[in-house]
């Protein structure tokens, strides 16, 4: 496409803060960079209309861990560093909300519960270990016993016991992005959309797109999370692709709220009187991490066979398919950090971006403002 000389100057025009991904960390940081230093001339740039990896392209769940995924998380990474990122995430999730109308993004807190196999002997470990992360999230995040044990009164296929959560809530994420995008714009944030960047000059401090047009840069803030390396192949950050399904209305749908299994790889919700359904990227880790969308007869299948169990025949009313791509790490904790003095990433969310992007936003504009010599 041959631009005009109008829409040239608009795409090279230079920015003192320029955010490369228009996601929810990105829109983020653009808004506390402007809620902060109002004066600034910020842009975000992306190639897609609103934003493409994952942060529409996800379930809508506003959740902070899992109780198996946390005592995985802690077996792995430690208490402390466990604690750090699940702090995060909740005041993340508290920045959101103090952003964007619940009423806008659809934000409900109906809570959130862990499903068991009947013949896993996981229940068991995470009852045990109950108290323990009831005292370790009072610990974090201040509110005492959030975990319960409760009856699985819906599911025969299931374990009779799921472990409760009343402070998860779900929210219609395109929504959000919307409302944030539109925020950041009112506070005088530039967004250039449609427009993709092939390569980083970073000595010329230059973006360059796929029509061969040369975007100069100041500052440059990389949001880009699972697509990161396309154009920073060093950085410790992975795609991971989660493939996702929703069904038609059904009848009689038994349960409300948001619900995970297996340390958080399989996800469904209610979505109305429908049943979303995501995850199962467990079952098959090699092929499933790539940047590329798309569906694979292998995760269909598994997701249909679990869909199965949360309501017979629902496999016969599936209305649509589609995939986000996540950026994932050997750990969970977000990258904030410099390349150089220009260039600053905020990436490697790992399927918490919902939760953790509103934070990692503040902080890389509190970076940012440092680097341009404003105080703490």
């Amino acid at each position: 496409m041959v631009l005009s000389f109008w829409e040239k100057e608009f795409i090279q025009e230079k920015f003192d803060v320029t955010i490369l991904g228009a996601g929810i960390t990105g829109t983020s940081t653009a808004l506390s960079l402007l809620e902060k230093y109002p004066e600034l001339k910020v842009c975000v740039i992306d190639r897609a209309p609103v934003s493409l990896g994952a942060s529409t392209k996800n379930a809508g769940f506003a959740c902070f861990g899992s109780p198996t995924e946390l005592i995985h998380d802690i077996a792995v990474m430690g208490e402390n560093k466990t604690a750090e990122i699940v702090k995060m995430r909740w005041l993340g999730l508290k920045k959101l909300l103090s952003r964007v109308p619940t009423k806008i993004m659809d934000y409900q807190q109906n809570g959130g519960y862990e499903v068991f196999d009947k013949e896993d002997a996981t229940f068991g470990e995470a009852e045990q270990k109950l108290s323990f992360l009831n005292q370790f999230l009072a610990d974090t995040i201040d509110i005492p016993e959030v975990f319960s044990v409760v009856n699985n009164t819906i599911w025969s296929s299931f374990y009779s016991k799921m472990i409760s959560n009343p402070f998860e809530g779900s929210l219609q994420p395109a929504y959000m992005m919307l409302y944030l995008q539109d925020l950041a714009r009112k506070r005088g944030v530039i967004f250039k959309s449609g427009v993709s960047v092939s390569e980083v000059l970073t000595e010329e401090k230059l973006l360059v797109t796929t029509e061969g047009y040369r975007v100069p840069f100041q500052t440059l803030c990389v949001t880009t999370n699972g697509f990161t390396r396309k154009l920073f192949p060093e950085a410790e950050v992975l795609p991971a692709r989660n493939q996702v399904l929703i069904t038609q209305e059904l009848p009689d749908l038994p349960f409300s709220g948001c619900f995970h299994f297996q340390e958080g790889y399989y996800y469904f919700r209610n979505v109305g009187n429908r049943i979303l359904l995501g995850g199962a990227r467990n079952t098959d880790l090699q092929n499933e991490s790539t940047d590329q969308f798309g569906n694979t007869t292998r995760i269909q299948d598994e997701l249909i066979r679990f869909l199965e169990r949360l309501y017979p025949g629902a496999s016969d009313h599936i209305e649509m398919w589609w995939s986000g791509i996540l950026g994932i790490g050997k750990v969970k904790e977000p990258i904030l950090k410099w390349k150089n003095e220009n260039i600053i990433f905020g990436v490697r969310l790992g399927g918490m971006g919902v939760a953790i992007g509103s934070y990692l936003g503040e902080k890389l504009a509190d970076e940012i403002g440092i680097s341009l010599g404003y105080k703490e």
